[in-house]
């Protein structure tokens, strides 16, 4: 059950289980239930974040700086230490405000861009879970080695990008709008949302594998992170296209 998403790692699983003690065992509903729980929670802290936003641009580029640390924090002792409801929870709340926060940053330059990411980032998320469960993508040992590695080729795009752009924002600039911006983001797109591949089968896997019951916020979180991923990075490719 690997996965590019470092919460679903073998040896992370591995490593958590051992610490995990549950009278129950995970199934496919509760992670479903959970993972909507969580969602919601993220779109109300958003809904707030995008109000305080638009009429503090300062205070909200501040909360949102601030729950983007305390968030990147909260998520890997989620992932370190083992799944736990409340964490996950306040890790959906902050996400939340971050994401609202850049939501109506990006709006406020190009009316309805937000609107429109939402809908791509659902539309995908349908298409990948059809093509998932039809069986007409199968998920692989192949396949999930190719994703893990374009996953990681991303992570190291992103870290030489933060780079180039204090060096020579001219440089960035070429990579991140423009027809090369689109086509880069377009990519980066396709590999988050084959990721969900990899999310819905942990779900079924640790379902039939009859994890602890507590796997299923593992699910939850592990699946939000690459909706969010997907979400940013849908919404990346739209501004890309209109620079």
């Amino acid at each position: 059950m690997a996965s590019s998403n470092p919460v679903f790692s073998k040896a992370n699983i591995a490593r958590v289980r051992e610490n995990v003690k549950s009278n129950g065992t995970m199934t496919v509903n509760g992670s479903l239930q959970k993972t909507s729980f969580v969602l919601s929670v993220l779109m109300a802290f958003g809904v707030i974040s995008w109000g305080i936003t638009s009429s503090n641009p300062a205070s909200g580029a501040g909360l949102v700086i601030g729950s983007m640390i305390l968030a990147f924090i909260i998520g890997l002792v989620i992932i370190f230490k083992g799944p736990n409801p409340t964490l996950t929870t306040v890790y959906a709340a902050l996400e939340g405000i971050v994401l609202g926060g850049i939501s109506y940053l990006f709006n406020d330059q190009y009316q309805g861009i937000v609107v429109q990411a939402v809908m791509l980032t659902i539309g995908v998320t349908m298409a990948m879970l059809f093509l998932y469960k039809s069986g007409l993508i199968k998920v692989t040992e192949k396949l999930r080695s190719v994703i893990m590695i374009a996953t990681v080729g991303v992570l190291v795009f992103y870290i030489l990008t933060w780079i180039i752009g204090i060096f020579s924002p001219s440089i960035y600039a070429s990579l991140t709008i423009g027809t090369s911006g689109v086509v880069i983001a377009g990519v980066i797109v396709l590999i988050a949302a084959f990721n969900l591949l990899l999310d819905f089968n942990f779900i079924d896997e640790g379902a039939k594998k009859e994890l602890p019951k507590e796997f299923e916020w593992f699910a939850a979180f592990g699946l939000m992170v690459t909706l969010i991923w997907l979400y940013i990075s849908i919404l990346r490719m739209l501004f890309a296209s209109r620079n």
